[in-house]
């Protein structure tokens, strides 16, 4: 209930915030603009937005392969929308739909442990492009007097703890340092009547072991980066697809670079209304302003790439009621479950040589369910 009540206060948040925003840059103006980038600038507007997509498909589909996985085309790319769709509805910063990826993606013969280790490092990669384009920002940041003080040092400490964060996880990664499964050991250890601690750990510590592996293939991890990088690149030119293509207005490397670098700490640590509705608007609104786009246009190109990203959250939500799965939040969605199911149905990790066939994971669930009526009274 509580969880509710804050989703919905924060979504008339968010309401009031981009109707403030709206009202400041002028609905008529804003109209115009979007009017006059024409076919041709929505058309290059959704082709850079395919592109990324299709990108991220590539690199996780490196990643797969780099384990021998052979997964469709289709699927990886169904899940990928269906998790942007989960991700940019929920105020987390675009994370939280890589648990639905695992589901839709996880089979007999895709193990949900050897998934889960594959989306934990395309975030990591995909985290590690968008800082090596933000970093170049960084750097205009600094120098340009146009940016207010606060902004810089928000700039500074959130782009730090973001490096911090993702050499810290690389390094754990590549060492086998089992930090969350060891946690989950402690805690089965603490509390043993709780099975639920033994199966995660096992399953986490599959997920970790997994992980690593791919560090010690480095060829498919190196392609897995480029495309990411790529993704990272379409995000990076979109004001120069909008303003260059639509309107005539080119940006400067500087300008392209500061906006980047700006928008980057907004998306990762003030996406907290549903959808960053009013948040992103105003946010992206005030950095465009520092590199001299007016208000109108400014709200004009957010509203443009803001309708081509709802566009891939209904092609989510769609593939994720093709598939039968509940978006509207009725079926909770626990990645450890899935990954530590109570049928004794683990899924082993992939090590160079093929998971157990359905045969032998239902002899596991069967003892699983005997055990457990040896221990009724």
């Amino acid at each position: 209930m509580r969880r509710k009540i804050l989703f919905w206060g924060l979504g008339f948040l968010g309401l009031g915030l981009f109707a403030y925003v709206l009202a400041i840059a002028g609905p008529g103006d804003v109209l115009k603009n979007i009017r006059a980038i024409g076919i041709k600038g929505f058309a290059a507007a959704a082709a850079v937005v395919s592109f990324s997509v299709l990108s991220w498909n590539l690199s996780w589909q490196s990643l797969l392969r780099a384990f021998g996985a052979r997964v469709p085309w289709g699927r990886t790319l169904g899940a990928i929308v269906a998790g942007f769709a989960i991700s940019y509805i929920t105020p987390s910063a675009y994370m939280g739909g890589e648990p639905v990826r695992v589901m839709l993606v996880s089979s007999s013969t895709v193990p949900a442990t050897m998934v889960t280790a594959t989306v934990i490092v395309e975030r990591m990669l995909g985290t590690l492009s968008m800082l090596i384009f933000a970093s170049l920002g960084g750097f205009f940041v600094l120098l340009s007097p146009k940016v207010p003080l606060f902004d810089k040092k928000v700039l500074v400490v959130g782009l730090g703890i973001l490096f911090l964060s993702v050499l810290v996880a690389f390094f754990l990664l590549a060492r086998k340092v089992r930090v969350v499964s060891r946690l989950f050991g402690r805690l089965g250890k603490s509390f043993p009547r709780v099975r639920f601690f033994g199966r995660a750990e096992r399953a986490l510590r599959e997920v970790e072991d997994s992980a690593a592996l791919l560090f010690n293939r480095p060829m498919y991890t190196l392609l897995a980066l480029v495309f990411q990088a790529l993704g990272a690149f379409c995000y990076y030119i979109r004001p120069q697809v909008f303003f260059g293509v639509g309107l005539g207005e080119w940006f400067t490397f500087p300008q392209l670079s500061i906006y980047y670098s700006l928008n980057a700490v907004l998306s990762a640590f003030f996406w907290i209304t549903p959808a960053g509705m009013g948040i992103a608007e105003g946010g992206k609104l005030g950095i465009l302003r520092m590199v001299g786009i007016g208000a109108d246009k400014a709200l004009a190109y957010i509203l443009v790439f803001r309708f081509l990203e709802l566009l891939e959250v209904g092609c989510g939500i769609y593939y994720l009621l093709q598939r039968g799965l509940d978006v509207l939040g009725r079926q909770r969605i626990s990645p450890l479950k899935a990954l530590a199911p109570e049928d004794g149905g683990e899924k082993e990790a992939w090590r160079g040589s093929p998971p157990r066939p359905p045969e032998a994971q239902e002899v596991g669930r069967q003892r699983t369910r005997e055990d457990r009526e040896k221990r009724q009274p």
